[in-house]
């Protein structure tokens, strides 16, 4: 029997989920290349955030090089712990796959091995995207968060750029929330999520773009339906 793609178990999931489930779809830009689409979705019951975040190519692109990347978590919202994160890559000739589970204490489970992790407060790319459309922005204000990726995690800055506000050379900005990494040099790369995000004016906030560095390349992700 062939193996179940953890992708499509996503898209099963994804499927699955009732209708009060906030779902975002999304335009895939892939470094250059117009790659497909993405889907992000949340879902909140017993205090416990489901998420799940699923990128494929589009099938013109799949018949050259293929992008086939998602993330399914669990992440507990009252203590801001994350449970369980499952993250697929699939991009061309680069493939991993993680199944990582958190205990109450600082030990993870990554693929049946496990280690120990100091670092409290972890939150991964789509439980982050769910605090931050609830987040109360303050311009100009820095934030501060650990990420989970895969095997390991790292450090995110963000700053707080409220835009749409008439400028000589941006006449014509789009209004939202700008949030942007900080220490974006090369070498304070090192050990740090690179990941910027433009998210709506209104609240709670619609992700309206989306911009992760991968090892390849940038993934751009544009709302379809702000």
């Amino acid at each position: 029997m062939k193996k179940v793609s953890i992708s499509l178990i996503a898209i099963l999931i994804i499927s699955a989920l009732p209708a009060q489930a906030q779902t975002y779809s999304f335009k895939v830009k892939y470094g250059m290349v117009n790659a497909g689409a993405a889907k992000l979705v949340h879902q909140v019951k017993d205090g416990i955030l489901k998420s799940s975040l699923v990128i494929e190519s589009s099938p013109w692109l799949s018949n050259l090089w293929t992008l086939s990347d998602s993330i399914i978590s669990e992440y507990r919202i009252e203590t801001a712990r994350l449970e369980q994160h499952t993250k697929a890559i699939h991009e061309g000739k680069y493939h991993r796959n993680y199944r990582v589970s958190f205990d109450d204490s600082n030990k993870v489970d990554i693929n049946g091995k496990v280690k120990v992790v100091e670092t409290e407060g972890l939150t991964d790319i789509p439980s982050l995207l769910f605090e931050l459309s609830r987040t109360k922005f303050i311009d100009d204000d820095t934030l501060n968060y650990h990420i989970w990726d895969g095997r390991g995690h790292g450090v995110l800055n963000l700053h707080v750029e409220k835009t749409g506000k008439p400028k000589l050379f941006k006449p014509f900005a789009e209004q939202g929330w700008k949030l942007t990494p900080l220490n974006s040099s090369k070498k304070s790369r090192e050990n740090k999520i690179q990941m910027s995000m433009l998210y709506s004016k209104s609240y709670p906030h619609k992700p309206l773009r989306i911009e992760i560095s991968t090892k390849y390349g940038n993934v751009i992700m544009r709302l379809e339906n702000p």
